[in-house]
């Protein structure tokens, strides 16, 4: 946290032995009693504020940057700090409007912050310290982190371990609140030739394209994963059988009309299968697996429910 020597006097520079990436304020209650000041800030709480150190010297200190919300803490802050209710050790934090830093077009630092009541060398009374550090790099590489981990490499679709999570997710809704959903699951039609004839890296264009042919011909609420190898698995919220072998028949169609990176032209063979209200995700992946393998007997290039 903050070092205070003994001899250090309140118009000193804080010395901080945390990261530069931390600022630091120190703040106290008005000589009035009306609200909080800043009693001392390090160079870093400057640095991110803006201004200059004389500046927030008995100022009202910036906790997040909307206006009213850190009027809100402010206020808090002086009633809990003037009602003794602040012992010491005790603290708050917060994130400064995580949500709105993130998806701004113009985003700005998200904030972690945490307000500690200390006693330190130098104030006669108890202090609260600021103490701010911005984590933006780190939520966006935390987020990067849990897109690789979800995410196929080769298409960019969901993986199957995302795609279980869902599926446990969405059988959970239909026994909570009897909300229908279905499955389908295709594999491409003869996949290993197009592999043995024309070669991997064609073979692997041709994932790329039927998995960007999928995400476009999907409804927005439909969830596309790549269950492995040649074969793709959707679950479709909301959507009766019927409703899914129409959807079915749709992306039956359209992958066989659709020009292929150097290959001939692509079929698939595709299950169906709805959920029902004793499912487990092991017994849907049965029945799905079970059509779509009924679909590729009864001659490939066909919907199976």
């Amino acid at each position: 946290m903050v070092e205070t020597p003994q001899n250090q006097t309140q118009g000193a520079p804080l010395s901080i032995s945390e990261p530069s990436s931390q600022a630091v304020a120190v703040l106290g209650g008005r000589p009035n009693g009306q609200g909080i000041r800043i009693l001392d800030v390090s160079e870093e709480y400057v640095q991110f504020w803006g201004g200059d150190r004389d500046h927030w010297l008995g100022a009202s200190p910036k906790i997040v940057h909307q206006e009213a919300a850190n009027e809100q803490l402010l206020t808090q802050l002086h009633h809990a700090l003037s009602g003794g209710k602040l012992g010491l050790g005790c603290s708050l934090s917060g994130l400064d409007h995580a949500e709105e830093a993130l998806l701004s077009k113009a985003p700005r630092p998200l904030i972690e912050w945490r307000v500690t009541a200390m006693s330190m060398p130098g104030y006669a009374d108890n202090v609260l310290v600021l103490v701010q550090r911005d984590i933006t790099q780190q939520v966006e590489k935390e987020a990067e982190l849990k897109r690789l981990a979800t995410t196929d490499m080769l298409t960019g679709l969901m993986n199957r371990a995302r795609f279980d999570y869902l599926l446990k997710h969405e059988l959970g809704r239909l026994n909570r609140y009897v909300r229908p959903f279905s499955l389908i699951m295709l594999d491409i039609d003869y996949f290993k030739a197009i592999n043995d004839s024309q070669g991997h890296d064609v073979g692997d264009q041709v994932l790329r394209a039927l998995a960007a042919l999928l995400e476009d011909n999907l409804r927005s609420a439909d969830y596309c994963a790549r269950w492995g190898g040649e074969e793709f698995i959707i679950l479709a919220p909301e959507t009766s059988l019927e409703q899914a072998a129409r959807l079915a028949e749709k992306i039956r169609q359209c992958i066989g009309s659709a020009a292929f990176p150097g290959a001939e032209r692509v079929t698939v063979s595709l299950g169906v299968a709805e959920a029902a209200a004793n499912d487990t995700p092991k017994s849907m992946m049965k029945r799905v697996d079970n059509a779509l393998y009924q679909a590729k007997e009864s001659g490939r290039d066909r919907v199976a429910c």
